[in-house]
């Protein structure tokens, strides 16, 4: 991982649980319930309930759309980074593989040679390598 990924990453949990948080915190729609129970609000508490309403509401969407951003952008560089690092470790493995083999096919061809039982082929030593 690199640097820029872990940053992305942090500030990525910090605005979801800023989201949820905001989530969380809003009351729910209740349109109608309160005349139903009797209930009612003064102009006061009504004007401040929305104005507090409001504000998270704009939180809400604020941080949905960076966190969208973030989620994306995330996903492009360590994907990007990943993809790099995947395919020198791949082309490494692939080398190292290929050699090993190569040393084994060269080996159990000097061992059969110095046994003097059989006579080992290039065709052997390759389907060996091969393997």
């Amino acid at each position: 991982m690199t640097a820029l990924s872990i940053i992305l990453d942090i500030v990525l949990i910090l605005v979801s649980i800023v989201l949820i948080a905001a989530v969380l915190m809003q009351q729910g729609q209740r349109q109608g319930l309160g005349a139903i129970s009797g209930g009612a609000e003064t102009f006061f508490g009504k004007s401040k309930a929305k104005g507090i309403d409001a504000k998270l509401a704009k939180i809400t969407k604020i941080c949905a759309v960076v966190f969208i951003v973030l989620a994306i952008a995330t996903t492009i560089i360590v994907s990007h980074n990943g993809n790099s690092a995947k395919t020198a470790d791949l082309d490494t493995v692939i080398t190292e593989a290929v050699d090993a083999a190569q040393d084994a096919a060269n080996e159990e061809v000097a061992a059969v040679e110095a046994d003097g039982t059989e006579d080992v082929s290039e065709e052997t030593a390759e389907e060996t390598a091969a393997n």
